[in-house]
């Protein structure tokens, strides 16, 4: 798969998603661009964790198209484009084993038999800021927060381009989430990493900083930089979402 250059990490042209005769997604037209960060927001039932998905190739859309670097994501297999797009998911799942083990799961679910030494597995769980020493420890015996962090390092040992998170601090009290959220962005400056974020919390979005990407019953009504989204929302629809009374419609 080649990446044309100039081209936006990830396009998604018209795109349309109808399940059991219900439309989800409509019209939706978004480019991500290389080392940017997104945050998708919205009301429940906006169809955010629906375009994540298809971010991922988790699902595939009923109308309009997606594009990686310029080629289309039906030309690329799923598990080759899933080694350039990973996903967190909201709920952090290890399996069993210690820490080490878990790391080293990305690779077998991909088919690789990549070696992986100890520097590299303790490298990864120093950037999203954890001790290298919990390599051999009980991944069972990790909490909510550090259960989330050695997901996200899982994601990021295969070295993707793109790191999508669904809600990834649903499960975590308000000082760890945040903590999270620094630890992702200062990552993705470092590493000129794509950041995209489904998230319901708007302080989140605002840490997380970036542009803002309001959903409402499947469609896009708005998309600005975060600093001025939390300052001046440049629609309604994203002025009542901020004070809380927007509700989503079917489109």
């Amino acid at each position: 798969m080649m990446s044309n250059q100039g081209e936006p990490a990830i396009r998604l042209d018209r795109v349309g998603v109808v399940k059991q005769k219900r439309p989800v997604l409509a019209e939706v037209t978004l480019s991500f661009e290389p080392g940017g960060a997104y945050s998708i927001l919205g009301p429940s039932g906006a169809g955010k964790t629906t375009l994540l998905r298809l971010l991922n190739r988790l699902e595939d859309p009923t109308t309009g198209s997606l594009r990686f670097h310029g080629t289309p994501y039906g030309q690329v297999s799923a598990i080759a484009l899933r080694r350039r797009v990973a996903m967190v998911f909201q709920v952090p799942v290890l399996f069993p084993g210690n820490v080490g083990d878990n790391l080293c799961t990305a690779l077998r679910l991909q088919h690789r038999d990549d070696r992986v030494d100890e520097a590299e597995l303790t490298r990864l769980l120093e950037l999203v800021e954890l001790d290298g020493a919990m390599l051999t420890r009980d991944a069972a015996a990790l909490s909510v927060g550090q259960k989330q962090r050695v997901c996200i390092a899982r994601a990021l040992l295969t070295a993707p381009e793109v790191l999508l998170l669904d809600e990834p601090t649903a499960a975590l009290d308000p000082t760890t989430a945040h903590r999270l959220i620094a630890a992702i962005v200062g990552l993705s400056r470092r590493q000129r990493l794509t950041l995209i974020m489904v998230s319901h919390q708007p302080e989140l979005a605002r840490a997380f900083g970036g542009e803002v990407i309001v959903l409402v019953a499947g469609r896009v009504v708005e998309q600005s930089r975060a600093a001025q989204f939390f300052v001046a929302p440049a629609t309604e629809q994203g002025r009542r979402y901020l004070d809380g009374t927007l509700m989503g419609t079917p489109p």
